[in-house]
């Protein structure tokens, strides 16, 4: 009896004696305080105000949850398992209470004072969720019990504005009608149950309760508690799900705004690859290509086959629920691909500086003072002492070589001359070496714990940044391949688009599986990400997707065609539809043919 669908708003000004248009022409338009949720029509069964697009108010928020997101990413750099699992976990209780707020908005938000004044409390919190995010690092050797208290406190909030705003919901509702009492109820007593259990959370991270790594997971298990209740009463009450709202508009543009932010790292590792030390080189200028061209197939990843249909009212919370792997997983590769090109910048600048070396000392034999000043002259080149992350660690190695040059005899040919075929110089410069690469990777901008050896954590960062770029990889085609298959038509006729197009996505999940795996090997990761053919790799095989999605199309349109041709010609009357496997309109490329039967 109760449905959702589209209707115009009136502001509310039917009865002041001017139309809502009339006083936007005198640009006098007067904002509603307070507006109801449901249109009420003479005659008609009550309808709620769904919105067929998002509104600038809901676009301005997305850009709070971004620059969360981009501030994080800055400051957070994954140096291992640690880094990795709290940039995981900020990242989920961003996206998720961001996805909180707009399952809201897109059933029950109209434009009015009382809306604005919500999403102005919804932005403090965002705002807080940055001064969080600087220090979060749950399980490391350096936390703030602060921020995390903090944390809670907001997310307190945050879910106790959400009740309000259902309870709100709800006033309107038994205005009406008491069909939707009870599923609204439920929603306002679970977010009030939720939000009491953070707030519980608050003593749990005092001064004096240390590092405890147990009480983190708290923060997940709400979460997930929390999307599975408000998700499964719009199941059970399908007057409350997401048909005919803009809720799969809103995911796009959330979509796009979070491969858009890697541009924003783009920029920043041209001015690293290619700044100062690096200069513009063809190689250079490849990996950024490479980059842009892995975010452009993203974007067709998923753009080019938005679904424009309604697929099914438990299938469409399934595919909104699917976005935060996919999410999680775009940038990861985005952010992945950023870190590998520099990680191929530090190996190349490593290996320039291994062969000076190894010409002065075992081709030249320098020794003494000649040794100094030329050892000296190599590390200056790099210019490390110049940049603020690398100072300190460039004036240690500086340090080491007159430490190094005082050794008499230590490039000597007698020292030099039984050196093994892969060996470049003395075993007294291994630990020279080791620091000059530190030095090197301090002066990418990576942001690295206090207290640890800039050295020895290249090496594990190295590992770390191989293994998630390719686990992101994989992520984000089975998610594609979820998504996918999700949205396809019950009463598909063109299957042999869908198959390859899914066929395909776990494909290239495989072999991202397979490349990961090198990972296994020290010998053969180190050979692999010293070399710049990790990137071209990955834009290769993307590329193949999007091939293979190309030829499924065409294959489905011809086949479809031929098809509609014979069963016109027997008189079945089947009328072709527009074939949207390959029309670029106004929302990309459809991803499937439509077929009328008559």
């Amino acid at each position: 009896m109760y449905d959702f669908s589209l209707t115009n708003t009136q502001d509310g000004l039917e009865g002041d004696g001017l139309s809502p248009k009339e006083l936007a022409e005198h640009k006098i338009d007067l904002l509603p305080w307070i507006v109801s949720p449901f249109k009420d029509n003479t005659g008609e069964d009550l309808t709620l105000e769904l919105r067929h697009e998002s509104n600038n108010l809901e676009l301005f928020f997305d850009l709070f949850f971004i620059a969360n997101l981009s501030t994080f990413t800055s400051t957070h750099s994954i140096v291992d398992k640690n880094t990795l699992v709290a940039y995981i976990g900020l990242f989920a209780i961003l996206w998720f209470t961001w996805f909180q707020i707009t399952l809201h908005d897109v059933r029950f938000s109209i434009d009015s004072v009382y809306e604005r004044v919500c999403k102005v409390i919804q932005f403090v919190i965002f705002v807080g969720f940055a001064f969080v995010g600087s220090e979060f690092n749950p399980g490391g050797k350096e936390h703030n019990n602060t921020s995390f208290r903090v944390l809670c406190i907001l997310l307190f909030a945050s879910r106790c504005l959400f009740a309000i705003q259902y309870g709100i919901a709800l006033y309107f509702i038994k205005t009406k009608t008491k069909a939707l009492t009870l599923p609204i109820s439920l929603t306002i007593t679970s977010l009030v149950l939720i939000a009491g259990s953070f707030y519980s959370m608050v003593p749990a991270f005092s001064a004096s309760s240390g590092n405890g790594l147990g009480i983190y997971y708290v923060w997940y298990i709400i979460l997930a508690v929390e999307f599975g209740l408000i998700i499964g009463l719009s199941t059970i009450w399908r007057q409350l799900s997401f048909k005919k709202t803009h809720l799969m508009e809103r995911m796009g543009l959330l979509t796009l705004m979070v491969i858009g932010e890697g541009a924003i790292g783009v920029t920043k590792t041209i001015a690293k690859v290619m700044g100062k030390t690096g200069g513009l080189t063809v190689e250079g200028c490849g990996l950024v290509i490479c980059i842009v061209l892995i975010m452009v197939f993203l974007w067709m990843f998923y753009f080019d086959n938005h679904p424009s249909h309604h697929y099914g009212t438990i299938r469409q919370q399934f595919w909104a629920g699917l976005h935060f792997p996919l999410h999680i997983g775009i940038v990861g590769v985005v952010e992945g691909s950023q870190q590998i090109a520099l990680t191929r910048q530090i190996f190349k600048m490593f290996t320039e500086v291994e062969d000076q070396i190894h010409r002065i000392c075992v081709i030249q034999h320098l020794d003494g003072t000649a040794l100094a000043d030329a050892l000296t002259s190599v590390v200056k080149s790099m210019k490390l002492e110049e940049k603020l992350e690398s100072k300190d660690q460039a004036s240690l190695v500086l340090s080491e070589v007159i430490a190094l040059a005082n050794q008499t005899g230590i490039c000597s040919e007698a020292n030099t001359a039984n050196l093994g075929r892969l060996v470049k110089f003395p075993a007294d410069f291994n630990d020279i070496m080791i620091d000059i690469l530190g030095a090197i990777f301090q002066s990418t901008g990576i942001k690295l714990p206090s207290g640890v050896d800039p050295s020895e954590l290249a090496r594990s960062t190295f590992l770390t940044v191989y293994i998630y770029f390719w686990g992101s990889i994989f992520t984000t085609m089975v998610s594609f391949a979820a998504l996918f298959w999700l949205t396809k038509h019950k009463e598909q006729r063109a299957v042999f688009f869908e198959h390859m197009a899914i066929g395909a996505r776990i494909a290239a999940a495989l072999i991202a599986a397979v490349f990961g795996a090198i990972a296994a090997s020290q010998t053969g990761l180190y050979y692999y990400i010293k070399s710049p053919g990790i990137l071209p790799t990955v834009a290769g095989l993307f590329f193949l997707v999007v091939c293979a999605d190309r030829v499924g199309r065409q294959i489905s349109v011809r086949r479809l065609r031929r098809e509609g041709g014979n069963q016109e010609s027997e008189g079945q009357g089947i009328k072709m539809g527009k074939v949207r496997g390959g029309s670029n309109g106004e929302g990309g490329y459809m991803r499937t043919q439509s077929v009328e039967y008559r």
